[in-house]
């Protein structure tokens, strides 16, 4: 498999959610990638490794709980999905990389919420009460 499949692979195993969209993970794998350009081929590669294993959760878990450098990108890869955000290595935060991804964000589904400042406004006085 090439990178940008594996990388969506491993998010689905990360995240728990068993068909996330390609074109997202290219994104969240090209935004990580220049932050973390030897942690994230890393990552990969343990992904690889631990998805021959009869369990590859837990060898990826075993694999990311090795070492600080991996687990620090694998949290990232789950805050990139659910929030469309991280934490660079610097310790600053990269923000959504645009609306559209935002909105995709895993923790809205999670929660069950609009996302915060961009939910449509179906127009209805008490729209708020409708599940999303």
């Amino acid at each position: 498999m090439t990178d940008a499949a594996d990388f969506r692979a491993l998010s689905e195993l990360l995240t728990g959610e068993p068909s996330l969209d390609q074109a997202t993970a290219d994104a969240h794998r090209t935004r990580l990638a220049a932050h973390y350009p030897a942690a994230l081929p890393r990552l990969i590669d343990a992904y690889r490794t631990a998805s021959g294993q009869p369990d590859p959760g837990a060898a990826l878990f075993a694999a990311v709980n090795a070492g600080p450098e991996l687990a620090r990108i694998a949290r990232e890869t789950l805050a990139i999905w659910y929030t469309a955000q991280f934490t660079r290595p610097d310790n600053t935060q990269a923000g959504p990389a645009t609306p559209g991804l935002y909105r995709e964000g895993l923790v809205w589904q999670a929660i069950r919420a609009y996302p915060i400042s961009a939910a449509p406004m179906p127009g209805t006085y008490g729209h708020w009460a409708q599940h999303p």
